[in-house]
């Protein structure tokens, strides 16, 4: 069955009729401070808001299972003690397929607050943009699918098949809050992410662990120092790192190369450098004169479906004891798999064919050389969010249109997934990456 073509006009009135107040909940939900241990404030206010829309709502906390898969993150970076999901499911009328409509609420830090133009946490509206740590990656994708899946509501009244809303915690450190979710029973036919992918269909993410790095030695006044610093062993192990992820990004190879390179070949084609190496955090030291006793450096490692997170974690420590073997390596936060859907499944699509209808023309694929939550899902599912800039750095903003314009696309792809049997294929095909 198509997507009713009349059903689409009313949806995008719906959801410009809640524009103001589109805007208002991003700005809300970014005016929380939702670092990691901090997400409550914004979680009440998702919590809220589906509880108004009619979802029946838990809270899910995090329990780790008792037999490790390797793709936990482990060890926890924060306590879980009062620290919870929220989950909220309307139960269809039947029969229809169920949908599962997800975002993450927690945020990355803010470095250097004064170098921003826009207060990080006031959630300023200017020149058609929400500024503010979070409110691309990704508050304004929840806010988005909250209102789309009101206007949804509104309009179409009881869902066919189950809708469930998920708000997780710690997708930008280890994935446990979508985990739980799935595990809590909140797994569907279907699932859309709304992290920010510019109204593409963001089908494919690398590989991530983290790693810790530590260098010790007894210091010693740089002039009679006997070249074993801690310091400079830890630059020696970061060069042969830097080594490692040229040789997993078949840098310097040619085009036909990585058409060759197999599971990797789509992130390797999409990408020049799709497995990126960041040092992200340097510690140690007390005075510039003197070799420091202790240096540490925490690391993110990205790596292709060739590998599991148990093997990019053995590649790393090999690699590092190889050439500085007084180095200490650690492992914590992410063991996130990579993964790569064909987009050769109704849910691609359904929201191919929604975006057509009030967009005009079918939405490009997006390859990811970051992972997001879409790698815990076992069955069709895609991330489609809005245009945003600056993600993890100064200034973080968001387009509002483009918001109002995914709101939109989920309200009808909520209706065309729950009353279709089967999408034709015919002239529904995603475009190709752009």
């Amino acid at each position: 069955m198509a997507l009713d073509a009349g059903l689409a006009p009313r949806l995008r009135e719906a959801v410009a009729a809640r524009r103001e107040e589109l805007i208002e909940l991003t700005c809300a939900l970014v005016r929380e401070r939702s670092l990691l241990g901090e997400e409550e404030g914004a979680q009440r206010l998702v919590e809220d808001r589906l509880r108004r829309l009619g979802f029946t709502v838990e809270r899910v906390p995090i329990e780790l299972p008792a037999e490790d898969d390797g793709t936990w993150g482990y060890p926890p970076l924060e306590s879980y003690a009062g620290r919870t999901c929220v989950a909220g499911r309307v139960a269809g009328a039947g029969p229809g397929r169920s949908l599962h409509l997800s975002g993450h609420v927690d945020v990355v830090p803010v470095e250097a607050p004064e170098t921003w133009r826009h207060d990080p946490w006031a959630g300023e509206v200017a020149d058609g943009r929400v500024w503010g740590r979070g409110a691309g990656d990704m508050k304004a994708g929840l806010a988005a699918y909250l209102v789309g899946a009101a206007a949804y509501l509104e309009v179409c009244g009881v869902p066919h098949g189950d809708l469930l809303f998920s708000s997780v915690i710690e997708e930008e450190c280890t994935g446990n809050g979508m985990k739980a979710v799935l595990a809590a029973g909140y797994d569907a036919d279907a699932t859309l992410i709304g992290e920010p992918s510019e109204l593409r269909l963001m089908h494919a993410g690398a590989g991530v662990i983290w790693a810790r790095l530590r260098a010790r030695s007894a210091g010693a006044h740089v002039a009679f120092g006997d070249g074993t610093s801690s310091s400079q062993r830890m630059l020696a192990a970061l060069g042969a790192l830097g080594e490692m992820e040229r040789r997993l990004n078949l840098l310097g190879e040619d085009a036909e190369a990585r058409t060759r390179a197999g599971a990797d070949a789509v992130f390797l084609l999409a990408h020049d450098r799709p497995f990126r190496l960041n040092a992200g955090t340097f510690a140690g030291g007390a005075w510039p004169s003197s070799e420091p006793a202790t240096v540490e450096v925490r690391l993110r490692v990205g790596f292709g479906p060739s590998l599991t997170p148990t093997e990019a974690q053995q590649l790393v420590a090999e690699t590092v004891r190889g050439t500085t073997p007084e180095v200490e390596v650690s492992f914590e936060g992410f063991r996130a798999v990579a993964y790569c859907d064909d987009l050769d499944h109704d849910l691609a699509l359904t929201v191919s064919a929604a975006h057509a209808a009030l967009h005009g023309g079918a939405p490009a694929r997006q390859v990811l050389a970051a992972t997001t939550d879409a790698r815990s899902v076992a069955g069709p599912c895609i991330c489609y969010g809005p245009t945003s800039g600056a993600i993890h750095a100064t200034d973080e903003w968001v387009d509002i249109d483009s918001i109002e314009d995914v709101a939109a696309t989920v309200a009808l792809t909520i209706d065309g997934w729950q009353r279709a049997e089967a999408m034709p294929r015919a002239g529904l095909e995603p475009a190709p990456p752009d």
